[in-house]
């Protein structure tokens, strides 16, 4: 699809979007419940497109794609309609002096939201954006990603079983649709991707003046405290650096741990290693991207501790499962975009040596702390420069329908996902409703303004003043500019 032929799409759209946003929230909401049902019954074959793209097993796509989407799904169906609604300001939040007046917030919907989707988790994360954006009342242009064809195929017929056609539509998933699409008349951009296609997408909407959502890439950091279960902080740390074979934006990369803790965490480490049965990896690029890193930091003074034989890492589209000690923080392993199973293994002296390296990194999407201390675990969880922290596991609690998701840095910025996701698809829209004909502030505009003096700065005095002397005088000043009028 060519500009002219997209632009003549999206007039049509504007004027279908219009009356979807009208239509009652709960039936959207019951359009919802509809798709929510068919992931369901569509599973099996929902599964099969996952694997015919990535390779991802059955049990990888129910838990890690089908069952979310579900799930972020239900939230919605309980929590969009309060979310969406007008909210009345308190009049204990309105200032006495305008006390005749009323005031509202609503929710508009952007307008038509352009969704740039990503193929690593294919149903899930391009299914939430969708949907948040449907619910609020957008009309939304889909590009998927030409790495997903056959999930892109079910998605949108699950979609255009469930919603109305001409308020959602799906460009091809060629990367000449990419730049068609940001260059059409979108209110509002969702980009799930690399770094320096975020960029590209800031770069224009800043041309334009449009707001966008960029979830990005990250090198996350998964942090064992000394007194972290070690079991459970390297299971941890091998579910998420191998989870969909290491494609995952939020794998743990770098494994943060106590120096005395170095010989029993690669003990654990190597056996599970050695039970491991390399996957493979869907773009050979990402390999290209990988192994250069990981010849970078051997050249610095690493140590490959598996897979034994470094011919090993990469072969026949496979990728080991690759574990790297005497790693340091400045090294390139440690600052630049990784999508395969690689984990760096980092010694620190102490709690603030750990936050420093973990906060050195510009990435800042996840990360995980392991500590028997909750309260010690959430404290650093607020020094690290992150969009979300789990403590004493990694990856899975993101994917919770209620809470947000985004990074900051190079990790983008914005939120999918939960209510604030949900409300980054809509625009605030204040109404205010004055009573009465009392408008002393129309003075301020006639040659009368100056007698106005007295009042404002009385007013001004009476409420804010630092102490109960200049506050009474600002009382007396009001009332006596009050009787004069």
């Amino acid at each position: 699809m060519n500009n002219q032929e997209l632009a003549e799409k999206l007039l049509l759209m504007r004027i279908a979007q219009g009356q979807w946003e009208q239509l009652p929230i709960k039936d959207k909401l019951q359009k919802v419940r509809k798709f929510r049902h068919l992931l369901v019954v569509q599973r099996d074959k929902i599964a099969k497109a996952l694997f015919l793209d990535s390779g991802k097993p059955y049990e990888e796509a129910l838990g890690a794609e089908i069952l979310p989407l579900a799930e972020a799904c239900k939230f919605l169906e309980k929590n969009a309609a309060h979310l969406l609604s007008p909210r009345k300001i308190r009049s204990s939040d309105t200032p006495w002096w305008l006390f005749l007046q009323k005031s509202k917030v609503h929710r508009k919907a952007r307008g038509i939201v352009g969704i740039i989707g990503t193929w690593n988790y294919p149903l899930f994360l391009n299914g939430v954006q969708i949907i948040q954006a449907l619910v609020a009342g957008n009309g939304v242009v889909w590009k998927p990603s030409e790495n997903a064809l056959e999930t892109n195929k079910i998605l949108a017929e699950l979609l255009l079983e469930t919603f109305p056609p001409d308020i959602f539509k799906e460009l091809s998933s060629s990367r000449e649709s990419g730049p068609v699409l940001i260059d059409s008349n979108i209110d509002f951009v969702v980009m799930t991707g690399s770094v320096e296609t975020g960029k590209a997408i800031a770069k224009k909407c800043a041309e334009r003046l449009i707001p966008s959502t960029l979830e990005l890439s990250g090198i996350d950091s998964l942090l064992l405290l000394d007194d972290g279960d070690v079991d459970l902080a390297v299971n941890a740390a091998w579910f998420a650096m191998n989870i969909n074979a290491g494609q995952t934006c939020m794998a743990s990369r770098r494994f943060l741990i106590p120096e005395t803790m170095l010989e029993k965490v690669t003990t654990k480490l190597l056996e599970l290693a050695k039970k491991f049965k390399p996957r493979k990896i869907l773009m050979e690029s990402q390999a290209d991207c990988a192994l250069p890193l990981i010849e970078s930091a051997l050249v610095g003074g690493a140590e490959l501790i598996w897979p034994l034989n470094k011919s090993d890492i990469w072969r026949d589209g496979h990728f080991d499962a690759c574990i790297l000690i005497n790693i340091r923080q400045e090294m390139r392993i440690c600052n630049e975009a990784i999508f395969a199973p690689i984990l760096s293994v980092i010694t620190y002296k102490s709690i603030e040596d750990a936050i420093r390296i973990s906060n050195a990194c510009s990435f800042g999407l996840c990360a995980s702390i392991f500590t028997s201390s909750v309260q010690v675990g959430e404290k650093i969880a607020l020094e690290l420069k992150v969009g979300s922290v789990s403590i004493n596991d990694a990856i899975v609690p993101h994917a919770h329908p209620a809470t947000p998701f985004g990074g900051v840095g190079l990790s983008g910025w914005g939120a999918t996902q939960g209510e604030e996701g949900l409300l980054e698809m809509t625009r605030p829209m204040s109404i205010s409703i004055v009573s009465g004909k009392f408008r002393p502030h129309y003075e301020l505009a006639t040659p009368k303004a100056a007698d106005s003096i007295p009042i404002v700065e009385g007013i001004l005095l009476a409420l804010h003043s630092p102490n109960w002397v200049g506050r009474i005088k600002g009382w007396i000043q009001f009332l006596s500019g009050a009787k004069k009028k």
